[in-house]
């Protein structure tokens, strides 16, 4: 059954979006949130959007998109579109050898 909003065991803790349960080292928001490099040229920038639910993510080639927090950060990582990204430090690498650096 579905938990009511009121109880404080398994089910409360997946309210908000935010706040996934943590797994093996997930991502959060606030690590990805702002200005990235890419390495084969541009900016990226990565900001939640009003609601917390989802981000928006503007790419030099792909242009501006809206993603659902919980498709971008997944438990193994980062998916953007099918591609598969790790998060290390200031880095995003991502399965196609594109790499993203953190510069705000």
């Amino acid at each position: 059954g579905v938990c009511g909003w009121g109880t404080s065991g398994c089910c409360g803790a997946r309210f908000p979006a935010l706040h996934i349960l943590p797994a093996m080292s997930e991502v959060t928001v606030h690590q990805v949130q702002g200005k990235w490099q890419h390495s084969a040229g541009g900016e990226i920038e990565v900001q939640p959007d009003p609601t917390g639910k989802s981000l928006v993510i503007i790419h030099p080639t792909v242009g501006k998109q809206t993603m659902d927090v919980s498709k971008f950060l997944t438990a193994s990582g980062l998916d953007y579109f099918g591609f598969k990204g790790k998060l290390e430090g200031d880095k995003i690498s991502w399965n196609n050898g594109v790499t993203w650096i953190k510069v705000g």
